[in-house]
Order: C-alpha cells, then sequence, then structure tokens
C-alpha cells in the first residue's frame, strides 16, 4: 500500500479543481442506508461522566455503491449533538480556487523539465498524456499540486471518487438530522500541509503518487478489506514505507495532525454531550495514531 492515493484523495478533490475546471462536478453521494451482513467499518467510543466521542474511521474516496455504514454505526450517529469531521468542505469546491492559486501556481515558474530529475518529467509527461491534462498547465503549478492533480486523475480512472466517500454520506445524514458539522482543520490548512512541504519531499509526494498509478486498483481494494475489518494497525504498516521514506512527509500529513486532534478532542471531552468523530484511516493505528494517543492521555478507547 502506498501513502499518497488513499491518504491525499480528499484533498485532491479540493485542490485539482483550478485545472480541472471544464469538468463538470459529480453528483454528491446520497447517505447510505445501515446495512447489516457484511464486514463494517470500526467506530470506537471514549466516555466520561457526561461526554461520549465516537472514533470513526473513515475513506475519502471509495468505488461507488462501497456499503460501510453499519447499524451499530449508524445508531450512534444519529443520537451524536456533532459531526467533527477532518475539514469541512465549502459546497462550491472552487470557492478554493484563489488559495490554490495562490499556493500552488506560479505562471512565473520554470518548466518541469527544469525542475524535475529527468525520468520523473518523462513520467509524469506520460501520465499527463494519459489523463488529457496539458502540461502547460502543469509546467505552472508547484510540485505538490501536480501530484494531487495526477493522483486525482488516477483515481478517476479506476472509477474511485470523493464523490463516493464517507464524508459527503454523512454530511448529507447529518443534514437530513439537522446535526451541526464542524472541521477540525480548514480546507486552507489542510492546503498549507502540502504547500509547505520542502521541495525535497515535494518531489517525494510525486514520484510516490506515479508510483501508485501501477497499483492503484489493487491498493485501493487492499485498503477497503482491511478498512471493512477494522485493522488499523495494518492500515498503519502498510504506510510505514513512506514514513520512513521521507519522514518530513510523514509527520506533516499524518502524526502532527494526529497530535493536533487529539488535543482539540480530549478539550471536546470537558463539554458534556455526543460527538461523532469521522477522519481517515491512516491516522487510527500504530504507536503515532489517534488510539495510542488517546491511551497515553489515560483514555481507553472501546470497540463499537
Amino acid at each position: 500500500m502506498k501513502l499518497l492515493l488513499p491518504l491525499l484523495c480528499v484533498l485532491a478533490y479540493v485542490v485539482a479543481a483550478p485545472v480541472q475546471a471544464a469538468a463538470k462536478a459529480k453528483p454528491i453521494a446520497r447517505a447510505q442506508p445501515a446495512l447489516a451482513g457484511a464486514a463494517m467499518p470500526p467506530a470506537w467510543l471514549i466516555r466520561d461522566e457526561d461526554t461520549e466521542l465516537a472514533l470513526f474511521a473513515s475513506i475519502h474516496a471509495l468505488p461507488a455503491g462501497t456499503s460501510w455504514l453499519a447499524p451499530v454505526v449508524a445508531a450512534r450517529f444519529d443520537g451524536t449533538d456533532l459531526l467533527m469531521l477532518e475539514t469541512l468542505l465549502p459546497e462550491d469546491r472552487f470557492a478554493l480556487a484563489p488559495t490554490i492559486t495562490r499556493l500552488g501556481i506560479d505562471p512565473a515558474l520554470p518548466p518541469l523539465a527544469e525542475r524535475l530529475p529527468p525520468a520523473l518529467e518523462r513520467s509524469v509527461r506520460a501520465a499527463a498524456a494519459k489523463a488529457q491534462i496539458p502540461m502547460p498547465a502543469l509546467d505552472r503549478m508547484r510540485v505538490w499540486l501536480v501530484a494531487i492533480t495526477l493522483g486525482e486523475a488516477v483515481l478517476s480512472s479506476i472509477g474511485v471518487s470523493a464523490n463516493n466517500g464517507v464524508e459527503p454520506a454523512l454530511v448529507a445524514r447529518a443534514a437530513a438530522a439537522r446535526i451541526p458539522v464542524v472541521g477540525l482543520e480548514t480546507p486552507e490548512e489542510q492546503i498549507g500541509y502540502l504547500a509547505s512541504l520542502p521541495e525535497a519531499d515535494q518531489i517525494n509526494m510525486l514520484e510516490a503518487t506515479l508510483l501508485d498509478q501501477q497499483s492503484a486498483k489493487a491498493d485501493v481494494a487492499r485498503l477497503v478489506a482491511l478498512w471493512k475489518a477494522g485493522d488499523m494497525d495494518a492500515v498503519a504498516r502498510d504506510f510505514s514505507p513512506e514514513a520512513k521514506a521521507s519522514a518530513t512527509l510523514y509527520e506533516v500529513l499524518l502524526a502532527a495532525r494526529n497530535r493536533r486532534w487529539v488535543d482539540r478532542l480530549v478539550a471536546e471531552m470537558a463539554k458534556p454531550g455526543r460527538r461523532f468523530v469521522a477522519v481517515g484511516a491512516a491516522h487510527f493505528g500504530g504507536p503515532d495514531g489517534l488510539l495510542a494517543l488517546f491511551r497515553a492521555r489515560g483514555f481507553v478507547p472501546v470497540r463499537l
């Protein structure tokens, strides 16, 4: 399993808009009914005397028709006071275009042929041709945005879309039940994490994205299988090669965010009520994952 495509697909959904503005937006998936019988992704409960957090492991982009909402999870969701996501996207995703343009597009940049190793630039050119993305558009982008744009194209080519992911369905279900929704981060912050990466790590990210395209369908299928089995440690282990290859990338996109989220969620435990928290499955397992961080704070996550 590779890091970039599974982890960044929701960011690709946000930041690919300016370079694919001619494409029509796909309809947002409707909230799924609770389904029984098949393996379903896990949730954990963290409780004290007057507060309950339900932590749900999400996949940001999925093949159409993937069943994932177990009855026991749906019951917890429908009784919640607040839905908390990694980020809450604006209804018009093109509203973020000025931020993306400021942080990811610069007409004065040298072409990619002058900024990338020759072999990588040839791979980018081949991937762009396959996705029917003009090279002049990519030449104006910083490397992180090139990676996201090509990653989104790979996911789309195998029928995987953020429109089919967990978050749009949960937001639709929350709207129907009049449950408020907040983000642990803003979309601008998420874009900023990528834009702040050193150039070498942006190139690592691009290399990993292009490597991912060779096995993308199998990688996504494996990720979904581990997710439905609730094996968050296996998910974390599958991401470990990227942690070793690029410590900065791993720290910025996973570990540091987990620490900030736990600070925020522990503060939520001081407020009475019920919260439903849905963040990516990659954030749960391993020594830097949310479950381990909560245990280190003295909380005991109980599998639902």
